[in-house]
């Protein structure tokens, strides 16, 4: 056994909150080393275009997964040869069976597209070896969820000669810390069918959970690594039993993954449920998606009073498949939400308080949800189904208008632009 694979098998009979921390305060010691030993990006290079690697996690369910997949398919649609590396468990992401994959080797001529943030995709590119990475045009495909970039993020800045992010929100942010060109590119979340959602489905998944066909049902899903005080859940449970406080059959359901690697969060979780009382049901996530889609059948209305989002593939993925929307006002999703296809919360912005350490910038703020609005938005959509339909039809044509991709125009450099305006 050699010296690093002792030290990796070691490292792995520590706890997994404790490797988290951990993992946080040796990263700023370690990253540097790590990213110095990279290729230097050298600007004005002129790069041949044949195909394009994708560097992403894509034997996992995380988000970035689902990301550097979707990427894949709207190259591939449009015409592109494009390769596939999984660095899944380079960065220690959780694995699904379903979607393992076997990683492709680099060719001569690709365009590399890390989609991969720089907080792990320095020890991706690590493992890849420098030699396959020299004089090769790499492209980050990073997404970020507030106005502030964590200043460590600018180590990835030696090897990227362009960066693409799926919101104009996030790219703002970058902006400020990077000097190359930034490019929104939106996740093509409508090239894909979307989840199944119909009427024999929503029957059975109801039978399964115990909850009648008259009762209205919320949903909200979500990782605890990307920090539970974010993803305001506790928000939404504190609205929807000031809502249905009068309606014991009313439920909501929170979907939830990684508690074992952020069991704190889930205690917090757990204890604001059992508070709460028998509407709300917390679900962890099953090994695939299917009983999410389970869920989006189930469902009246998907709430998320989040406090901020880079993105929101599952916002995005709600509105394909449907099902009406209630939302913060506020960051990366308003690309492809507005008033009339989505119910939007107000928000106030606030200093940043993460008691999950998940986001520590300082200096950065965040919404505050406006509670009142979330609770009135919940008792008039349980009260007025063809609001719901209205909304959920809205809402689907507004995700179908403006997330078929834009990969391809971007690849070939049609219209560039260097981030003169936000929608660069």
């Amino acid at each position: 056994m050699g010296v690093v694979e002792a030290l990796r098998r070691w490292w792995h009979t520590f706890p997994m909150p404790l490797r988290v921390c951990l993992g946080k305060r040796l990263r700023f010691l370690i990253d540097p080393i790590i990213a110095l030993g990279l290729p230097k990006a050298v600007k004005d290079q002129v790069h041949s275009f044949r195909s394009v690697a994708i560097l992403g996690a894509f034997s996992s369910p995380i988000g970035h997964g689902i990301a550097a997949k979707l990427l894949e398919y709207e190259l591939r649609a449009g015409g592109v040869s494009v390769r596939k590396i999984d660095a899944s468990k380079w960065i220690g992401a959780p694995i699904d069976p379903k979607l393992a994959i076997r990683s492709e080797e680099l060719a001569p001529d690709d365009v590399l597209i890390v989609a991969l943030n720089p907080d792990v995709a320095i020890h991706a590119l690590a493992k890849m070896g420098k030699e396959k990475l020299r004089n090769r045009k790499i492209i980050g495909y990073w997404v970020w969820e507030l106005e502030v970039v964590p200043a460590f993020w600018k180590l990835a800045g030696r090897f990227a000669h362009e960066i693409w992010t799926p919101s104009t929100f996030s790219a703002i942010a970058l902006k400020k810390l990077f000097d190359v060109p930034v490019h929104v590119v939106p996740h093509p979340v409508a090239l894909l069918p979307p989840p199944e959602v119909t009427a024999e489905r929503r029957a059975r998944s109801r039978e399964a959970l115990g909850i009648s066909d008259s009762a209205f049902v919320a949903i909200q899903s979500f990782s605890l690594a990307s920090s539970l005080t974010r993803k305001n859940a506790i928000g939404a449970i504190s609205a929807f039993v000031a809502a249905f406080h009068d309606q014991p059959d009313a439920r909501l359901i929170l979907r939830h993954l990684s508690g074992d690697r952020f069991p704190d969060s889930l205690h917090r979780l757990r204890e604001a449920a059992q508070v709460a009382g028998p509407q709300i049901i917390l679900r962890p996530a099953g090994d695939g998606l299917e009983d999410l889609h389970d869920l989006y059948a189930a469902c009246d209305v998907y709430i998320s009073l989040h406090r901020t989002e880079g993105f929101g593939l599952n916002l995005a993925e709600i509105m394909l498949a449907g099902r009406p929307l209630i939302a913060t006002k506020w960051s990366g999703n308003l690309d492809f939400m507005d008033n009339k296809c989505v119910a939007l919360v107000n928000a106030d912005l606030v200093a940043l308080d993460d008691p999950d350490k998940v986001y520590t910038q300082k200096a950065a703020r965040w919404a505050e949800p406006r509670m009142d609005e979330a609770i009135r938005w919940l008792q008039t959509l349980a009260r007025n189904p063809d609001q719901r339909l209205k909304l959920a039809e809205a809402g689907k044509a507004k995700a179908m208008a403006v997330l078929g991709g834009r990969a391809i125009e971007v690849l070939h450099g049609v219209n560039r632009t260097d981030m003169a305006s936000p929608e660069g």
